[in-house]
């Protein structure tokens, strides 16, 4: 986009306020705006923030271990080709951002540009990922100054679709009106829960849409005097918030899906079959990204539809990856792997490397997979189990650290300052909680993100 024509819209629209929009290491979306007749000095120098708040939990707190104390600038960067005027907030417009050096280049803890690094390895191989992240959230209502779950209705159920019609059609409206195509929409089995996926998108574009998502549901919702919680598990007794993500790999000119192959089992190719099985073989590790909060970790329970032994199947849904079958006519456009063990916590940039990362190294290492998985595992013995080689995953978002801390490819492939950084900082997030007692969770997550 032009700089001229960003400025007429901002003209035409009335917008007062712009954001810069970035998503930090913890999950939560932050920025500063700026009015608009600064437009032209933001976009050549960039706004100032302290390298520290890149290190930053979601309490706010900074890990006196932290490398990046409160010394030293970095540059907010945003990226006009994300520009946006929101509609559920007239007046306001927004830009996803990258982080950089005050001399213009990317910053070593920036989390976008680390995804333009590995997107720049796909390339390198001939080939680019398109993905979706596929949400779940919890609508909450007011009643009598209290936020409670909108319903207690059925998983898919018509009566839920009806109570949740107010709701649901803003936010469809104004994700579709800033280009997020809505495929469908669900209740789910959840208090007042419900599922709105939308189109893939092609490598960054596939991140930043994760976090225009986000941010439109939640705006909306604010908007609207309703809000609307992504935490992982909520409530014990009902069913958790996931973000499963879906993806495959395309040749470099986005022409012809390497995940399928009509002749294979399933009709996954060896490609689809190596980068699965980097995956598996980096799960544990990989959760630490993709499932980065302590509460994460209260969805891996067995028959919930979450999944937590370490498998894969053909449209299985307690796998950790789901080989989603074609629709008919459109396999080769359709065939996709879904990863499971995910949720909406997530900075989209981070998981969507590491899922690169491992699968990548699956490729490398032409990994072999293991057989497919045709029942829920749970319904196997544990000496079945055993023999199958299929371990249960992290039990808590420690051991998934620890895990990451000795994983030798996803430490190269994300650099060591990154990796230490994050674990410093996630290490001290699951002290406050720790500490904070009981409603701990409660106060980090149910409206943080």
């Amino acid at each position: 986009m032009q700089d001229e024509s960003l400025r007429e819209q901002l003209l035409e629209q009335s917008v007062e306020l712009v954001r810069a929009i970035y998503v930090g290491p913890d999950g939560i979306a932050r920025g500063k705006a700026f009015r608009p007749d600064s437009l032209a000095e933001i976009l050549q120098s960039g706004i100032g923030l302290t390298q520290a708040q890149a290190s930053v939990n979601v309490f706010d707190h900074l890990p006196p271990e932290s490398r990046f104390q409160p010394v030293g600038e970095v540059r907010i960067r945003p990226d006009v080709n994300t520009f946006q005027v929101l509609p559920y907030l007239p007046g306001h417009a927004r830009m996803l951002s990258d982080l950089e050096t005050i001399d213009g280049q990317p910053w070593e803890l920036c989390p976008r540009n680390l995804l333009k690094t590995f997107l720049n390895r796909l390339a390198d191989e001939g080939m680019v990922i398109r993905a979706a992240f596929e949400n779940e959230f919890t609508i909450f209502k007011n009643v009598n100054g209290e936020w409670q779950p909108l319903d207690q209705l059925n998983c898919f159920s018509s009566a839920a679709m009806d109570l949740a019609s107010p709701y649901i059609l803003p936010i469809i409206t104004a994700l579709e009106q800033q280009g997020v195509m809505v495929e469908k929409y669900y209740p789910e089995a959840g208090h007042g829960q419900h599922e709105i996926p939308v189109r893939h998108q092609a490598g960054l574009q596939a991140a930043d849409q994760q976090v225009v998502f986000k941010e439109t549901v939640r705006g909306t919702a604010l908007a609207n005097d309703f809000r609307v919680s992504f935490m992982p598990k909520a409530d014990p007794a009902s069913a958790g918030n996931g973000c499963h993500i879906h993806f495959s790999l395309w040749d470099s000119q986005d022409v012809s899906n390497l995940f399928y192959d009509a002749a294979g089992e399933y009709g996954l190719s060896q490609t689809a079959l190596h980068f699965m099985a980097g995956i598996l073989k980096h799960l544990p590790a990989l959760m630490a990204f993709t499932a980065p909060t302590t509460n994460s970790y209260k969805r891996f329970v067995e028959r919930c539809w979450s999944s937590c032994y370490v498998c894969w199947g053909p449209d299985n849904r307690e796998a950790t990856v789901r080989a989603a079958s074609g629709f008919k006519g459109q396999e080769a456009a359709t065939v996709n792997l879904e990863f499971k063990p995910s949720d909406p916590t997530c900075n989209p940039y981070l998981a969507l490397s590491a899922l690169i990362c491992a699968g990548l190294d699956g490729i490398q290492q032409q990994a072999d997979p293991g057989k497919p998985l045709l029942t829920d595992p749970t319904l196997l013995s544990p000496r079945e189990r055993q023999t199958r080689g299929m371990t249960r995953y992290p039990t808590d978002l420690a051991s998934a650290l620890t895990a990451l801390e000795q994983n030798e490819v996803l430490r190269a492939g994300f650099g060591e300052s990154r990796i230490s950084d994050y674990i410093t900082m996630k290490r001290a997030e699951i002290q406050m909680i720790d500490t904070l007692g009981k409603d701990a969770e409660q106060q980090a997550y149910l409206f943080r993100f």
